[in-house]
């Protein structure tokens, strides 16, 4: 079984006023001579464009404007912005040889499971794309290499039926998840690594969400509407509106019919099926912080009608609930009444009762990050102390066991069914390579924890601990962080540190191998990541503290955690780097706009810097919920006020900057990273250079290739090398 969840986007005190306009001076022209005096000249050009626009009775300048068009413009300036970041960030052939052996080390991801066979991903050696394999009776299948597709094809996401016969799966290319449906025959395949695939494609189902009938004659699926059809937008075709369509094999998927169609254009809808197929439970989420349940019963066909339609099961609630269906009942993984998570039951024939409710795990100091039903009980992953637990209960909640895991780790899914005893897993570590895990309950005794694979990384890492600490934030909230150090490290303050942070969205940072770090603790470097407010590493409420009107107090954990860096004695300012992507762009934004004295270097990727018109850029309007939109007089005060684009000033000094996008980011616009660019090159007093690049053929993480991703991080740590020194 998978469990409902929103989509998790690689992407916020409320103000008495706006930030102040941005100043339209800028520093002294570089002499004709230099580097720079290109780029200048393409700025000068840009700020011919600027724009200044009145917004609820406030000011705002725009000054680069004329670099969000796809004009020739932006083509030169991003053309020769990108060509001086790759002359001058070449990195030496050592580095990038042993970044590319490290990223070279296996990773396995999206475990699943069906009876005997257990499916996920797999990328090592030199494959530019994880393969999708299937594993049974001990021996490993190749079932997807997504290169076969194309030079630049990836997956994007895959749905096992619940026999393990057939596969769902989405392919595109460039990084753009715009994904078209396959599907594969798995026997057919294990058979012939040539054969099992079948004709069908089903295009517009990016970030695709797909439940199996019980015995794979069909599916529900989320698509974005095609021409002819209501909500089709032709300028956004693949932006909002996503809708609910069941697929029978063997008829066109042109005329499938539509199942569901949320209120809002931003809604996201997941379906699922009960094994027994006789409910179909459609879990709409309405942004990252809400979402509503409603059932359907199939006896009555695979489509909802008026006679029998949908049954609202909670709505309207501003929480979050997704449900399950099994036999006669429904249960909830819900933070309704309870921000860190409750699971519950109720009676489907009782479903839209709430005194009908059952609480079988009650809410405790620990947030439940996520469940499975399994033969005769549940299992359930619980994250305690920035880390992963897995506990075992019966159906009722009671008979509580703990699981002993290898290390201090973080669980990836839990693939359990109802009928059977095992539970897979996927699990790995800041120190600890990846693995896929079975869990065995047997009839009597301790359930038998037992590796099924994982990825050889020849490395000592006795060399180097990882140890979670806690810094005081300026209200006083303890902000863990979690430092990677060689452990022979002298706290002189000499050392090297790079600090990584995201914080909003729900999104819980914990312990993950990560392979290019190890390049930087190899190098005598300090690596760490802070889990700000915003995240869901200790509940909704911590999640809630860090988002719309509250978004400065993500700021300022991180800001905290910046000087505990050198209050600690591992660093100090003039070594310390930090970096973040897409969300945490926008953090790396507001920390080189609000405390550029702290830290000597930023790194920043796909992020969101100007915070006014980002709303206007698809699929954007889906972030509104976690920060708010210039459209609301009383929101456009508090993101005016933080929004890096609009905070850069004329006369700082700011620190070394690496702005990095791309190119067929289907999140993110690369307009916010061209502004952000250009207004620091114009405003920093400082040496300090400011570096752009758009990688080309790439998107905003998803897809990328392994050699794109040795690249990107060649490039980063030749910066830091270099500002860091």
């Amino acid at each position: 079984m998978r469990a409902a969840a929103p989509l998790a986007l690689a992407l916020l005190v409320a103000c008495a006023g706006s930030a102040p306009a941005a100043e339209p001076t800028s520093t002294t022209p570089p002499p004709a001579s230099t580097p720079m005096a290109e780029l200048h000249a393409l700025n000068e050009a840009a700020r011919a464009g600027a724009v200044t626009e009145t917004l609820h009775g406030v000011e705002i300048r725009d000054p680069y404007r004329a670099l969000e068009e796809e004009s020739e413009l932006p083509r030169r300036w991003i053309a020769a912005q990108s060509a001086r970041t790759a002359a001058a960030l070449r990195p030496d052939a050592a580095l990038r040889e042993r970044l590319g052996e490290l990223l070279r080390i296996g990773d396995l991801g999206d475990v699943d499971a069906a009876g005997e066979r257990v499916f996920y991903s797999r990328r090592e050696g030199e494959r530019e794309q994880p393969l999708y394999v299937v594993r049974e009776a001990g021996e490993e299948h190749v079932l997807i290499d997504p290169t076969t597709f194309g030079e630049r094809a990836a997956l994007d996401w895959a749905y096992p039926s619940p026999d393990g016969r057939l596969l769902a799966f989405g392919i595109s290319d460039n990084g753009d998840e715009r994904s078209t449906l396959h599907l594969l025959d798995v026997g057919a395949r294990i058979a012939d690594p040539t054969a099992g695939l079948r004709p069908l494609r089903i295009p517009r189902t990016k970030w695709c969400n797909l439940a199996w009938l019980p015995d794979g004659a069909g599916f529900y699926y989320t698509r974005y509407p095609k021409p002819g059809e209501p909500d089709y937008d032709p300028e956004h075709e693949d932006a909002y509106f996503p809708r609910v369509f069941f697929h029978r094999l063997g008829t066109p998927p042109e005329e499938d019919p539509r199942v569901w169609a949320s209120e809002a254009r931003t809604d996201f809808p997941i379906p699922s099926v009960s094994p027994d197929g006789r409910t179909l439970v459609l879990n709409d989420f309405r942004g990252w912080s809400a979402s509503d349940v409603h059932v359907y019963d199939r006896r009555h066909g695979d489509v909802p009608s008026e006679a029998h339609p949908f049954v609202p099961v909670v709505t309207g609630e501003e929480a979050l609930t997704s449900g399950w269906a099994h036999g006669d009942a429904l249960w909830l993984h819900t933070n309704l009444d309870a921000p860190r998570y409750r699971l519950v039951r109720v009676p489907l024939a009782r479903a839209g009762e709430r005194d009908a409710w059952v609480e079988v795990l009650p809410e405790r100091d620990a947030p439940l990050e996520g469940w499975t039903l399994v033969r005769g009980g549940l299992a359930a992953h619980y994250v305690e102390d920035i880390r992963s637990t897995l506990r075992l209960f019966d159906r009722d909640g009671g008979a509580e066991r703990e699981v002993a895991l290898p290390a201090r780790g973080a669980i990836a899914g839990l693939a359990g069914e109802p009928d059977d005893p095992r539970v897979r897993f996927g699990f790995e570590g800041y120190l600890q390579p990846p693995s896929v895990l079975e869990l065995a309950l047997e009839d009597e005794g301790e359930p038998a924890l037992r590796e099924l694979t994982s990825v050889s990384a020849e490395l000592d890492f006795d060399r180097y601990v990882a140890e979670l600490e806690h810094v005081r934030s300026a209200d006083g909230t303890r902000v863990p962080v979690t430092v990677l150090r060689p452990r022979d490290l002298p706290r002189d303050g000499s050392a090297r540190a790079i600090l990584y942070g995201y914080g909003g969205f729900n999104v819980s940072l914990l312990p993950g191998f990560r392979r290019s770090a190890l390049a930087w603790l190899e190098r005598g470097g300090v690596y760490a990541v802070a889990n700000l407010r915003g995240g869901g590493e200790l509940g909704e409420a911590w999640h809630r503290a860090g988002m719309r009107e509250n978004k400065e107090r993500v700021f300022e954990d991180f800001e905290a955690v910046i000087g505990w860096l050198a209050e600690s004695g591992l660093s100090r300012p003039d070594r310390i780097g930090i970096t973040g992507g897409s969300n945490g762009g926008l953090l790396m934004g507001a920390m080189i706009t609000r405390v550029p004295e702290r830290f000597a270097a930023a790194a920043t990727y796909v992020g969101l810097y100007d915070m006014v018109r980002y709303h206007l850029f698809p699929p954007a309007e889906l972030w509104v919920s976690e920060y708010g939109s210039a459209e609301e007089p009383t929101e456009l005060a508090y993101l005016h006020a933080y929004s890096p684009y609009h905070r850069v000033r004329a006369g700082v000094r700011y620190p070394a900057v690496l702005v990095e996008t791309a190119d067929h980011d289907s999140r993110v616009h690369w307009a916010h990273s061209t502004k952000f660019a250009a207004a620091l090159q114009e405003a920093t007093s400082g040496e300090a250079p400011i570096y752009f690049l758009r990688a080309e053929a790439q998107g905003h993480g998803a897809g990328t290739r392994t050699s794109d991703l040795v690249d990107r991080y060649a490039r980063m740590y030749s910066f830091f090398d270099a500002e860091l020194d």
